[in-house]
């Protein structure tokens, strides 16, 4: 027998599950909007899944989730009910998605200032091996998406740039928002 004297016993409270935060489906939506043939599954709370995509089997388009996580309100006391995402048509490699020989990623900046991240980020300069980058600003979203693409780096090599990058893309957004704040 327990001595609630010396003894303290805590109830078990279920977790709370965690909530996608609107920033990652701003993200998720420009991906999901730029990446050719892919699909998005928004697992929820509640054990059902919105997919995102073109096929058939989508519960909406990219463009209509687009516009609905454009206008979901950022400082809501309504977070978004999303806790797991699942990506088809692209696989997952750390914050960058690999489509066959291309990178795919979003960053926080503007286009121009993502152009000058990437070229600020690349590791021997404008001599090493050739990677078409192309960066298109999402002003629905306010955010850039970047595709990376080489025939010159093996898949590894390219992710490895292409993290680097997205680090480079990373780090000059959170000495932006420090310097704001």
């Amino acid at each position: 027998m327990l001595d609630p004297r010396t003894t303290a016993v805590r109830p078990e409270l279920p977790e709370a599950p965690v909530s996608v935060p609107v920033s990652t489906l701003s993200h998720i939506a420009a991906l999901a909007a730029s990446v050719p043939h892919l699909t998005v599954a928004l697992d929820t709370h509640s054990g059902s899944a919105v997919t995102v995509g073109d096929g058939p089997e989508a519960s909406m388009c990219a463009h209509a989730f687009r516009q609905v996580v454009a206008n979901w309100p950022e400082d809501g006391d309504h977070a978004p009910c999303v806790d797991q995402i699942r990506f088809d048509g692209a696989d997952e490699r750390g914050p960058v998605l690999a489509t066959g020989r291309v990178r795919w990623f979003v960053s926080d900046l503007s286009a121009q200032d993502t152009i000058a991240a990437l070229r600020g980020a690349r590791p021997e300069g404008p001599r090493g091996p050739r990677v078409d980058t192309r960066v298109r600003h999402d002003a629905t979203l306010g955010v850039s998406i970047v595709r990376m693409e080489s025939a010159e780096l093996d898949h590894v090599a390219l992710d490895e740039r292409a993290t680097a990058a997205y680090a480079a893309c990373l780090a000059e957004h959170l000495i932006g928002a420090a310097a704001i704040a």
